[in-house]
């Protein structure tokens, strides 16, 4: 998915998408791409919008990458799931934000998918957020307790899921965002990402991915 206006980053990406800002030597859609290549996927579709003919500009075709990619032309913003009903519903399909670093097992990925027969599996990666202050427990008026800026977990949608034909066959012929498809769903797994991810999203999390400010 590609083709959001990545406002939170702006100006950078006022005259480039945000898919095609570099993070260490390579656009971000590149590495990405390049993930995927070297666990042995090689059919892509691309959902593009803002400024989408310079990422087919620079991905073309996929043959200077070692793959195949289509290209999928939100005439208008379709949401974050929308560009799905233009996908192909004779198997599964990983779908993935071009906006992330992460390392995990995709073909693992699928298997636990297959084994869930879920319609949908959404990879979760661990957000921890710790408060700067004490934390008092009150109860009737007095204080119970203190717990001194506690460290919270939360599991966090990654931005990577498998799609199923059943589900595929859902999406709408008009915009809709992927918690919303998720939510309609009867059976949606979900699968833990244990290795490093990031999302590209702020000027704090692209330079500590190593972004060019």
């Amino acid at each position: 998915m590609a083709g959001g206006r990545g406002q939170r980053l702006h100006p950078l990406t006022e005259n480039a998408p945000k898919p095609l800002l570099e993070v260490g030597a390579k656009p971000m859609i590149q590495e990405v791409i390049e993930e995927f290549i070297s666990q042995d996927f090689t059919d892509f579709i691309i959902s593009v919008h803002y400024l989408g003919e310079l990422i087919k500009d620079y991905l073309s075709d996929g043959s200077n990458f070692g793959c195949d990619i289509d290209y999928i032309d939100e005439a208008e913003p379709l949401g974050t799931a929308g560009a799905l009903y233009y996908v192909p519903d004779d198997e599964p399909v990983i779908v993935c934000n071009a906006d992330i670093q992460a390392k995990l097992d995709y073909k693992d990925l699928v298997k636990h998918h297959t084994m869930a027969e879920a319609d949908a599996t959404m990879c979760l990666a661990l957000y921890q957020h710790q408060v700067e202050y004490g934390v008092v427990e009150i109860e009737n008026g007095h204080m119970t307790s203190i717990d001194e800026k506690p460290i919270k977990n939360y599991p966090v949608s990654a931005g990577i899921n498998v799609i199923s034909p059943s589900a595929l066959v859902q999406v709408p012929p008009q915009p809709i965002d992927m918690p919303d498809l998720l939510l309609g769903l009867d059976n949606v797994s979900a699968y833990y990402i244990s290795g490093h991810w990031q999302d590209i999203g702020t000027f704090e999390t692209y330079e500590a991915a190593g972004g060019k400010m």
